[in-house]
């Protein structure tokens, strides 16, 4: 039987290239401000109730939560709503619902204040936030933590790097090279945290190969067996712009 996975954030940034492979391996379900009504299991809601929240978990092994405003906003405003409040929300649902493991959509914005004075970023150093958005990251991370210390709930979340369409400007613009992370890793990566067994807390990177690994994989090979499949100097092009 295909494990019963909860994608929230289904029709964000990153949610369109994680459902086609999710919906080939596991019994998918997705969960956002809009419902997919071309699909079953498809369920409408926000972050700030949880009682859609735990209609959608029923059943579900595997939550992998990425709904979330996605960079830096107004902190009391939007922040605190869906990254705060909502990651409480998302955790508490799951802790309810028997869920087993959550998969976090964390960010690199948790370690990057600074960057160009830290030659290698390491998941065990401690965080740097540099945006308020990071630091309600940081939060959903050590919640985590206490959630799984507290009550058993097995817990990864990934850094990600800067994630990015193979059809994005940034990839004709040389930004982000270093941290990028493509589509078909961003996918393989997840799925490897949503399967990966015995273990009960861990907080990775996540990038593609790159020449300077400027957020170290080292953790995420040794933990989860993460095996990036595409190379950042294949896809980007100088053209002269950056």
């Amino acid at each position: 039987m295909p494990l019963k996975v909860l994608l929230t954030g289904s029709l964000g940034r990153i949610g369109p290239h994680l459902t086609a492979p999710f919906k080939e391996r596991y019994d998918l379900r997705t969960y956002d401000l809009k419902a997919d009504e071309s699909e079953p299991n498809s369920f409408r809601g926000d972050l700030q109730e949880i009682e859609p929240l735990k209609q959608a978990m029923q059943g579900c092994q595997v939550v992998v939560h990425l709904a979330a405003t996605s960079d830096e906003a107004p902190f009391i405003e939007q922040l605190v709503p869906n990254n705060v409040i909502g990651v409480y929300n998302v955790f508490e649902a799951a802790r309810q619902c028997g869920v087993r493991r959550i998969v976090f959509a964390s960010t690199c914005q948790t370690c990057s204040f600074k960057w160009g004075q830290r030659e290698k970023i390491s998941p065990l150093d401690p965080p740097r936030p540099s945006s308020l958005y990071g630091a309600t990251k940081v939060l959903g991370e050590t919640m985590g933590r206490w959630f799984h210390d507290k009550h058993g709930l097995e817990f990864i979340a990934i850094r990600i790097g800067a994630f990015q369409p193979y059809d994005s400007e940034w990839l004709h613009k040389g930004w982000g090279k270093d941290i990028w992370l493509s589509p078909r890793d961003c996918a393989l990566l997840f799925s490897l945290a949503i399967e990966k067994p015995d273990v009960d807390y861990a907080v990775v990177n996540g990038t593609s190969r790159t020449t300077i690994e400027r957020m170290s994989l080292d953790e995420t090979r040794a933990l989860l067996g993460y095996d990036p499949q595409d190379d950042a100097n294949d896809y980007f092009v100088d053209d002269g712009t950056k």
